[in-house]
């Protein structure tokens, strides 16, 4: 029963080392790329930039929303965008879902070119 119970735990340990090796193998390529999405009254354009593999920074270049609401976005947006090294799972802000959505969709397209 030992024996089973360590090979469990050793099998285990060996997936999440593999699994944490494939996660921190996906990066992007280094450099500044450009993206466009639609907000609420028009086109949103970002410039994503990495460096070292990594997302460095989220630009919003243009926009036709206010800059009130876009300042909201960009305020909440573009941190979690960092911080998480992805749009994926980045809600949009409440009160301004189409700015929101304008710039996932223009960073993910950013992105997209970023891939290896």
């Amino acid at each position: 029963m030992k024996k089973i119970t360590l090979s469990l735990i050793a099998t285990a340990s060996l997936l999440f080392i593999a699994s944490t090796a494939v996660h921190a193998a996906d990066t992007y390529k280094d450099g500044t790329y450009t993206g466009k999405g639609q907000g609420k009254e028009g086109e949103v354009e970002v410039t994503v930039k990495v460096n070292a593999g990594k997302i460095a920074d989220v630009e919003v270049v243009k926009h036709q929303d206010t800059d009130a609401m876009m300042q909201g976005v960009i305020d909440n947006i573009i941190p979690e965008i960092i911080e998480k090294q992805t749009v994926e799972g980045v809600d949009a802000v409440t009160g301004a879902t189409m700015s929101s959505k304008g710039v996932l969709e223009a960073s993910k397209q950013a992105l997209d070119q970023a891939k290896p």
